[in-house]
């Protein structure tokens, strides 16, 4: 990948014929933070980037005074790229059956597992207690980074509060995305019908027709459609005030350069592997060296400590 661009920009430039081109595609498809997410390249051991930690000194002078100093300061960091790597099976028996094209399809339907183990890591992933895994969200927008943001105290949190959202947004830099449950956007939804809340949620079309819903012009993620999976973000988080595990957090991100972005030591590669060993299997090796890079100090909050309850204002 050349440059930064989202996965559905580099699968476009593949030729129809790459074995990539579909899986990409496919993987994609299978997740809207997949699809919304830019990617960068790099090179080397880790990725090596500067955060702005000092952003200097500014001031007028008088006529016929020298001109004033001012210096920045940076902080180099690092990150670095996890692999995914996997062995697409298909059972020959099923292609004596139902011909070569059946195999694409069934690969499909395994790379949407894939789709799903990259937004699963991306929200909940731990290095420390995984060290297979890059850090997701959840690691990255701690209170002490000024991350963090309680939509309430109470024990077993409370409803949602758009003014505690429009905080969270408030504290992103150049927020472009809400990510949440489908549970959470259910919610969006039935406040739309609220004649006190409407105004700032919407619901358009995108170029292909599929319906967008926003808060506030942010579109509204909320990971891969119902499917097999287990769901994203569900209540099952404590609140900030204690009780039980009946809350989910809200992200509010930045994707884009110098905020929030994917990192990918090489972009996802396919190599057809013909019939396996076993005799049984034809197999695609799938592999991909990727990880989550946050650049701005302010390219990512996280609201927690919200119930599932009406939303308030």
């Amino acid at each position: 990948m050349p440059e930064i661009m989202t996965l559905p920009e580099y699968a476009k430039g593949l030729e129809k014929t790459s074995i990539e081109r579909p899986l990409i595609e496919t993987f994609a498809e299978h997740s809207d933070i997949v699809q919304a997410l830019p990617f960068d390249g790099f090179s080397g051991a880790a990725y090596e980037g500067y955060r702005e930690t000092d952003i200097g000194t500014a001031g007028f002078r008088a006529i016929n005074e020298a001109a004033g100093s001012s210096k920045g300061k940076i902080a180099p960091f690092q990150e670095t790229s996890f692999p995914i790597d996997t062995i697409l099976k298909v059972d020959k028996a099923i292609l004596l059956r139902h011909g070569e094209s059946r195999r694409a399809k069934e690969e499909a339907m395994q790379m949407k597992r894939q789709s799903q183990l990259f937004t699963d890591t991306f929200i909940d992933g731990d290095n420390t207690s995984n060290p297979k895994e890059f850090n997701g969200l959840k690691a990255r927008a701690k209170d002490s980074a000024g991350r963090l943001i309680h939509n309430s105290g109470a024990s077993g949190g409370a409803a949602l509060s758009l003014a505690a959202l429009d905080e969270a947004i408030d504290n992103t830099a150049n927020p472009t995305h809400l990510i949440m449950s489908r549970a959470m956007k259910r919610r969006f939804i039935a406040a739309m019908r609220n004649t006190s809340l409407t105004g700032h949620i919407l619901q358009t079309r995108d170029g292909v027709g599929k319906p967008v819903l926003s808060y506030a012009d942010l579109p509204i993620l909320t990971g891969y459609p119902k499917d097999r999976h287990s769901l994203l973000l569900p209540f099952n988080e404590v609140a900030s005030g204690g009780g039980s595990a009946v809350t989910t957090s809200i992200f509010v991100v930045s994707f884009m350069d110098g905020g929030l972005k994917g990192i990918q030591l090489k972009s996802i590669e396919a190599r057809d592997m013909g019939l396996l060993e076993d005799a049984v299997n034809y197999g695609t090796n799938v592999s991909w060296d990727v990880g989550l890079v946050d650049e701005g100090d302010f390219c990512v909050t996280r609201l927690d400590s919200v119930a599932d309850g009406a939303i308030v204002a």
